[in-house]
């Protein structure tokens, strides 16, 4: 309507269209606190002025597991909002071990994210030493657990920014292999 913006903000909760007589903020950029753990949200921009409030579009977003909790045999550092993520193991492996073959090629690999698990199989392909950084992460059971691999270029960026830098997870002040 043109006149002056008197509230503006997000609001959320658990059915579509929220709106500020349940959970809001004053801020488009804050972050939401409170919410259960792997439940799905909707949330949406307002604003009010003398005409009423008018609404954004529904956002819709998983909460998945908060950053730095213990969930499925690690640490959560990375959480899509489409209630899918990704772990550590909670201690590391072997110090100092080797990362592969050096002097072989293996030029199917990639720095990002969601390409780690593949990256792994590649270099294990491309590798038969044993005690490599790549299959002691594959051959890596904590419980029922058995699905790890050596972190992408870009997991570990993430790892170091969710986790390292929150002064959170078990990690060392060392150099760490990537896939």
């Amino acid at each position: 309507g043109g006149a002056y913006i008197t509230e503006q903000g997000l609001c959320w909760g658990l059915n579509p269209e929220p709106d500020i007589t349940g959970s809001k903020t004053s801020s488009f950029t804050e972050s939401i606190q409170g919410l259960t753990e792997n439940t799905v949200y909707y949330v949406r921009a307002y604003a009010t002025n003398a005409a009423g409030t008018a609404y954004g579009s529904d956002v819709m977003f998983n909460s998945g597991y908060e950053l730095g909790t213990e969930a499925l045999g690690g640490i959560v550092f990375y959480n899509d909002g489409l209630g899918h993520g990704l772990v550590c193991a909670a201690a590391d492996l072997e110090p100092r071990m080797s990362w592969g073959c050096y002097g072989t090629l293996i030029n199917t690999t990639s720095t990002e994210l969601g390409t780690a698990s593949a990256n792994t199989a590649d270099i294990i392909a491309g590798c038969a030493t044993a005690g490599i950084a790549a299959r002691m992460c594959s051959d890596l059971a904590i419980d029922i657990y058995n699905d790890w691999y050596l972190p992408s270029k870009g997991e570990l960026a993430l790892m170091y920014k969710n986790l390292k830098s929150a002064g959170m997870g078990n990690f060392d002040n060392e150099q760490y292999w990537t896939s």
